[in-house]
C-alpha cells in the first residue's frame, strides 16, 4: 500500500488540516485583536510550559525565526508576555504569558479544542486510540531517520 495516489492523499490531507487549523486561529485570532503569529506562540507557549524561549517554538512548531520572532516582539509591547533574560546564558530569553493575556489564551484554546473536535468527528473512540498508535509510529519512524 505504498502507491502515489495514497501518498499524495496523504500530503493532501495533511495541507489542508493544517490550512483549517490556520483558518480556525486567525478567526478567532482577530475576534481578540491579534496577529495570527501571536495566536501562535501564545498557544505555544500556554500548551507547552516546560518551554520557554523562541528557540523551542522555532524547533517545536517549525515556525520560522522572523515568525516568532516578530509574535514576541508584538506581544511584549502589549503587555501580554514578561521576558526574563536566563541567569545561566544571556543570549536566552525566558518566555512567559503575562495573566493580561488569559482569557485570549482561553479564547484560543477554546477553538484548538473544537478544531481537534471536528478531526474526531465521526470516529468512535476505538479507531481514534487506533488512529493515534499508528501516528505514534509514523513520529517514531520520522525521528529515527531525523537523527540519522
Amino acid at each position: 500500500m505504498n502507491n502515489d495516489k495514497e501518498n499524495s492523499k496523504i500530503l493532501f490531507y495533511i495541507k489542508m488540516s493544517k490550512e483549517l487549523y490556520d483558518i480556525m486561529i486567525e478567526e478567532e485570532a482577530q475576534k481578540c485583536g491579534i496577529t495570527k503569529q501571536e495566536a501562535h506562540v501564545l498557544l505555544f507557549f500556554s500548551n507547552n510550559p516546560n518551554f520557554s524561549n523562541a528557540t523551542d517554538a522555532v524547533c517545536y512548531r517549525g515556525f520560522s525565526k522572523a515568525y516568532v520572532s516578530k509574535a514576541i516582539k508584538s506581544l511584549d509591547e502589549k503587555g501580554f508576555i514578561r521576558i526574563i533574560n536566563s541567569d545561566t546564558d544571556k543570549r536566552y530569553q525566558h518566555i512567559f504569558i503575562d495573566s493580561i493575556a488569559y482569557d485570549i489564551v482561553d479564547k484560543l484554546k477554546k477553538v484548538q479544542k473544537e478544531y481537534f473536535l471536528l478531526l474526531k468527528n465521526g470516529i468512535s473512540d476505538k479507531d481514534f486510540l487506533i488512529h493515534l498508535k499508528v501516528i505514534d509510529k509514523i513520529a517514531k519512524n520520522v525521528m529515527n531517520k531525523m537523527k540519522g
